[in-house]
């Protein structure tokens, strides 16, 4: 195998597991955790596993959010399912729903401004169109809402592996250089702060070590990007 193939299989291997990751951090953060996705939690499928065992990054903080949550998932196993989901949408609304009017609403607007669908909500929905995005109509928080913007990346994580597939340098750096504008203007300015308050609010373990891990994740991620697109452009 050349240097070359090499070094796109790995290129592969870290946006497969960082649209995972991000796949899996937007839909924590998006709704409450119901039956089928509890379920999947608790199986032989369960995609903490998989992060946990994908993610290769020396961060303690990263590694104790993931196990706090992976020990939160087997304990459910013997317990009443029911009773699980009520605890985490109960954990969820107090968080994410401004039940205990603290973290604040998990949008970007809200955290540099303190108003709702303020200029960053702008800002994010050109980055959406510009990516060919269009925001689902049936989710009903606005396009900067965590949980959005996290999904946001995920897609991009996509697009730039389809193009690496294809061997398309000129995609697979334009949608890696997306991802890099995104995080600079957008995620890393804010999200930090809110995993910060989800610690602080959570009352589960589950949440608490979502909150470990979200803004460790982003801001490793931040440096993660910069070598990715090193690597791209020697291909």
């Amino acid at each position: 195998m050349s240097g070359q193939e090499s070094s796109g299989g790995e290129l592969a291997t870290a946006l497969s597991n960082r649209r995972l990751t991000y796949w899996f951090l937007s839909r924590i953060c998006e709704k409450e955790i119901k039956d089928d996705f509890l379920k999947e939690l608790i199986s032989r499928n369960n995609p903490i596993l998989k992060i946990s065992d994908s993610l290769d990054i020396p961060d303690e903080e990263i590694k104790e959010g993931l196990n706090i949550m992976k020990k939160y998932v087997e304990n459910a196993i013997g317990r009443d399912l029911k009773e699980v989901e009520l605890e985490l949408a109960v954990d969820y609304a107090n968080i994410f729903l401004g039940v205990k009017k603290k973290p604040p609403h998990p949008s970007e607007s809200v955290y540099k401004t303190g108003l709702l669908m303020q200029e960053p909500y702008d800002e994010v929905l050109n980055a959406y169109w510009d990516a060919g995005v269009n925001v689902v109509k049936e989710f009903k928080e606005p396009a900067d809402h965590v949980a959005i913007e996290l999904q946001f990346m995920s897609y991009l994580c996509r697009k730039a592996q389809e193009a690496l597939e294809k061997n398309d340098k000129e995609n697979l750096l334009k949608y890696l250089r997306m991802q890099k504008d995104f995080m600079e203007k957008h995620l890393i300015q804010w999200i930090p702060q809110l995993a910060r308050d989800i610690q602080e609010s959570a009352d589960t373990d589950f949440y608490k070590g979502l909150g470990k891990i979200l803004g460790q994740y982003i801001q490793h991620d931040k440096e993660a990007i910069e070598l990715l697109i090193e690597e791209a452009e020697s291909l």
